[in-house]
């Protein structure tokens, strides 16, 4: 920017932009982005939801740092308890997984109940307050007003339409399996993280977590879910099968407009191309510990959560590591000045 001096000249006036590692965060595990670059994040110890604006900026959107509940109402005045899946929708409105219950959040920061009831788990199909869920984690935004909700608990991908309707889209109640085929007939066994691609395609991950007899813990999936509900296994397998897990305790999915997919857990990021091929995107070594978020922008670049270490980091395709908000090691609630 330039500033006029007294004289009439113009001269150059510094501009200083916030700095998003001077604020801090507290468990930080979903995260989302929206066409701006504007990151969203599920500050989960915190009990809010943050925005980490493309030029720095951090704020608090909805909830007050330190208070437990499931009170709707605007800003600070809203109160979550279970934070988990967030998504991001075209107009700006943000979607929370919270304690068996999906919190809606409008650009304003008015946070309303969309579909279930908080800490009030079962299974139900139906509209809004009426509607059930068991342990939902991931969820995703899709452009007609749709979400799908990973509903882990209870073994099913859930959809809530835009007035908050929601229906079971695939998989089979009271069935905890590994089934492919179609939407009523395939199962899963632990579905946690979703991702949906601009073609109308869900990614899942399904999560091998306990109890599930003769399978060892840990081992995940990348299961694909068409939008007639069909699913398919794209990739992984079960430690003892054919040897190790491909991927383990994995939670975090991200994918792009060209049918890839990405997976964060633990210290590794890695890529599914379109065809099934793994490969790993950061190196063997990377500075996490337990990463439980991730959310891809419009050149590729992905954020990864790294919920024990309290800080956000952005990853290139090329396995560059940078430190996008909060610091390793220090954990907290502060905005950006």
């Amino acid at each position: 920017m330039r500033g006029i001096t007294p004289s009439g000249d113009a001269t150059p006036v510094e501009q200083t932009l916030p700095d998003a590692t001077e604020a801090r965060f507290n468990q930080p595990v979903g995260l989302a982005i929206d066409t701006s670059g504007n990151l969203y994040v599920a500050d989960s110890a915190n009990f809010v939801v943050r925005k980490v604006a493309a030029n720095g900026a951090v704020t608090t959107l909805a909830g007050s740092a330190g208070a437990s509940g499931s009170s709707d109402g605007t800003g600070s005045a809203a109160r979550f308890s279970a934070l988990t899946g967030i998504a991001v929708d075209a107009g700006g409105n943000v979607y929370v997984a919270d304690n068996s219950a999906i919190r809606k959040i409008a650009p304003s920061g008015l946070v309303t109940t969309l579909a279930g009831v908080s800490g009030a788990a079962g299974y139900a199909d139906g509209a809004s307050g009426a509607a059930r869920f068991n342990r939902p984690w991931g969820i995703a935004a899709a452009a007609d007003g749709t979400v799908y909700v990973a509903d882990s608990g209870n073994y099913l991908i859930r959809t809530i339409s835009s007035s908050g309707v929601v229906a079971t889209h695939a998989g089979t109640y009271g069935t905890r399996g590994r089934v492919d085929g179609a939407a009523g007939a395939a199962s899963f066994l632990g579905p946690q993280g979703v991702a949906l691609d601009a073609a109308g395609t869900l990614y899942v991950t399904d999560w091998f977590g306990p109890p599930a007899p003769n399978i060892p813990e840990g081992s995940t999936l990348v299961r694909k879910v068409a939008a007639d509900g069909s699913v398919t296994t794209m990739a992984g397998t079960i430690a003892g099968e054919t040897g190790p897990a491909t991927f383990r305790d994995t939670f975090a999915i991200a994918a792009d407009g060209a049918g890839n997919v990405f997976l964060a857990a633990g210290n590794r990021v890695s890529k599914v191309s379109a065809n099934g091929t793994v490969s790993a995107v950061t190196a063997s070594g990377a500075p996490f510990q337990s990463l439980e978020g991730l959310a891809i922008d419009g050149s590729g670049n992905l954020y990864v959560a790294d919920r024990p270490s309290h800080a956000l980091s952005k990853v290139t395709q090329a396995g560059a590591i940078s430190l996008h908000a909060g610091k390793p090691g220090e954990a907290g609630s502060a905005n950006t000045p």
